[in-house]
């Protein structure tokens, strides 16, 4: 089969959009090398009991479709769905586990990512990573999670999130600036 130039020629922007993309979190990588760790912080107690955790848990594994294993072997958005219903719950510590267990499996984010069949999830895991340590208060790790957030992931402009990040970032650095 030949293909035409003008799928030559997407295949290649598209090559070319996956390069840049990943050179752009190397980078980021690099710059954030000076700059506070977000997994370096004070852990908070836990807000929901163990027994819920496990029952949403299963839930959002059956509803990915997910076989029984050790919680590690899951993918990305295993963890990443968990810790969203974490965050509804308010329990903070156990979001910010899931969103760091999410980043460990993909560390590039994405609008529209696929999860499983038709279900995408728009994956901003630096954003909720920093939403998750303002809440528990750790102000160092959030506002490096907003930087973060604001070079790698491409939130649009016009969306709540957007809106969010830039607020909860100027609030994480009023709390840095206070002796």
């Amino acid at each position: 089969m030949i293909l035409g130039d003008s799928t030559v020629n997407f295949v290649i922007i598209m090559m070319t959009m996956k390069v840049l993309t990943s050179l752009l979190c190397l980078l980021a990588v690099i710059a954030a090398a000076d700059e506070p760790s977000i997994r370096d912080f004070e852990r908070k107690p836990y807000v929901i009991s163990t027994a819920e955790v496990e029952r949403i848990k299963e839930e959002i594994r059956t509803q990915c479709r997910l076989p029984l294993a050790q919680e590690n072997h899951y993918p990305w958005y295993y963890h990443y769905e968990v810790g969203l219903a974490m965050q509804k719950r308010n329990d903070w510590q156990r979001a910010l586990d899931s969103f760091l267990a999410a980043l460990d499996h993909r560390d590039q984010p994405s609008k529209q990512s696929r999860i499983y069949g038709m279900w995408f999830v728009d994956y901003y895991p630096y954003y909720n990573i920093g939403l998750a340590h303002y809440h528990l208060k750790n102000w160092k790790c959030a506002a490096q999670s907003f930087r973060l957030s604001k070079m790698l992931e491409n939130i649009p402009t016009n969306s709540v999130q957007s809106y969010r990040l830039r607020e909860l970032d100027f609030e994480a650095e009023q709390q840095l600036q206070q002796p």
